[in-house]
């Protein structure tokens, strides 16, 4: 795949995933480090989005797992958003912290709730 149809592609991905939210901070990403920014819109999104083995929910899943798994919290917070925008549901997420409470410990588990919370305070839900 060329990379102005990765970079299409990706922008269209994240666009999808992550709406207006995800273009200002593309944006600032763009900014700071053009070079990267374009990286991660060709690959993560105009490559591993593209891929049609898994949902967008489960892959938000995944990925939800493994930032609260390594402690990201703000990182988690972002694809919070993308999986709600994705029709992931509130408690969707918050059995994905449970089960990484058990599996990644309680420490990550606290980091990502709060991160869930500030999402959930945000949308107001």
């Amino acid at each position: 795949m060329a990379g102005d149809d990765r970079y299409e592609k990706g922008m269209a991905n994240r666009s999808k995933v992550f709406g207006g939210q995800g273009e200002e901070r593309r944006r600032k990403f763009e900014e700071a480090c053009p070079d990267f920014s374009r990286f991660v819109v060709e690959s993560v999104y105009g490559e591993l989005y593209e891929r049609k083995g898994i949902s967008d929910k489960t892959r938000e899943t995944v990925i939800l797992s493994i930032l609260c798994t390594l402690g990201r919290d703000n990182e988690f917070e972002h694809h919070a958003h993308a999986a709600l925008n994705v029709g992931m549901s509130k408690e969707d997420i918050e059995e994905i912290i449970m089960v990484c409470a058990y599996y990644a410990g309680g420490p990550n588990a606290v980091g990502a709730t709060k991160a869930m919370l500030n999402v959930i305070n945000e949308r107001g839900i």
